[in-house]
């Protein structure tokens, strides 16, 4: 998913707000009331695999449906879809069409990592921590907003929420020289995740959650031992994996082609545990071929630290599209990544600007993985 889309964080920890539901609209609020977990959002149930595309509350994706979102179900239903993944914000987003949302994307919060250890202390400001770490204060802070996200998203009604396991500052994103090593990263989202879930009754979430890898220090896929440490020690059983083909394909900046990117996935994935195979429950599809852009990419911008905070933002963000390309899939060698994970739902996880563009590459990457056209209908017989 796009790992830089910045939102205004909601700072208070309460904010008693209704929650009005009606039949195709849900407006949320995150300071819901607790509640019990309802056991239909479980682990998701076998049967047909479900096909979603990535969409927003972000202006990239509203514009090009005129913020209609009838549109956007009529794009849904004419491409033969199940659904949409969400990506949601620090705040509640206004009116969502409930009916649409088959998968919730929890915001990335990039530079979690200092603020969990070292709360008032970690070195970022206060205005800052908004964009990098959903405005948290402390690790108390922190647990609580996990919570209101996860009440958030479960309010509705997906299949699961997808929570990224990284951590990466705005300059560390153009180095590549990592301050925090990915079994700090791995054992600080842990305590986190068991942390919030804690708070929750019979502590479990309230929503299944999805852990994603990326290509920073966390959750990679490259290292099985880490992978298996969720296995060991969550302390909780509504969650599973959702591997990210672009994500892992990025760790390798010897990837060139189509062939070699779905040769890395697969050897990949066959070294994982079992257990580890067995929880991967989700697919973000996409090709990500940026390994002649890492290898040429210059470092840190000149300047860079005396820049205001939003032009640095700006700057990482553009350089991280070009690293997670998000492009389609053309080759229809595709099918073996999907034959090795047997995933439950495979989100096209697309980047885009048209909604031209979007219906074009959606049709390139279905018929590449099916060997047709998406021409409506269920995707059940694939």
């Amino acid at each position: 998913m796009y790992l830089f889309c910045p939102s205004r964080a909601r700072e208070e920890e309460h904010d008693p707000c209704p929650v009005t539901v009606s039949r195709m609209m849900v407006r949320l609020d995150c300071s819901v009331p607790r509640f019990a977990c309802d056991r239909d959002l479980r682990r998701p149930s076998a049967g047909a695999m479900q096909h979603l595309i990535n969409f927003s509350t972000h202006a990239l994706h509203l514009d090009q449906f005129e913020r209609d979102w009838e549109k956007v179900r009529a794009f849904v239903n004419r491409s033969g879809l199940d659904g949409i993944e969400l990506l949601i914000g620090n705040d509640p987003p206004s009116a969502v069409p409930a009916d649409l949302v088959q998968g919730v994307h929890l915001p990335y919060w990039i530079r979690w990592l200092e603020i969990w250890h070292a709360g008032p202390d970690a070195a970022i400001p206060p205005e800052e921590r908004r964009f990098l770490a959903g405005g948290a204060r402390d690790a108390t802070h922190m647990v609580a907003l996990q919570q209101c996200l996860w009440r958030q998203a479960a309010r509705l009604h997906p299949r699961y929420a997808v929570f990224h396991v990284s951590h990466v500052t705005l300059e560390e994103s153009f180095t590549r020289c990592y301050a925090s090593s990915a079994e700090l990263v791995v054992r600080a989202t842990i305590d986190l995740l068991n942390a919030t879930a804690a708070t929750f009754p019979d502590g479990e979430p309230p929503v299944r959650l999805w852990l994603e890898n990326l290509w920073w220090p966390g959750l990679t896929f490259t290292s099985p031992a880490l992978a298996e440490a969720f296995v060991e020690r969550l302390r909780f059983e509504n969650w599973g994996f959702v591997l990210d083909t672009g994500h892992l394909i990025n760790t390798c900046l010897d990837v060139n082609d189509e062939d070699a990117a779905v040769d890395l996935v697969l050897e990949q994935v066959a070294r994982l545990s079992p257990r580890v195979r067995a929880r991967i429950e989700g697919l973000h599809l996409s090709l990500s071929l940026s390994g002649a852009y890492q290898r040429s990419a210059p470092g840190l911008p000149a300047g860079f630290a005396d820049l205001p905070f939003v032009e640095r933002y700006t700057l990482a963000r553009d350089h991280v599209a070009q690293i997670d390309q998000h492009r389609p899939f053309t080759t229809p060698r595709c099918r073996e990544i999907v034959s090795a994970v047997r995933p439950s739902v495979i989100t096209h996880e697309l980047l885009v600007h048209r909604r031209d563009e979007l219906e074009r590459n959606f049709s390139v990457q279905y018929r590449a993985l099916t060997g047709a056209f998406p021409v409506g209908g269920s995707y059940a017989t694939m």
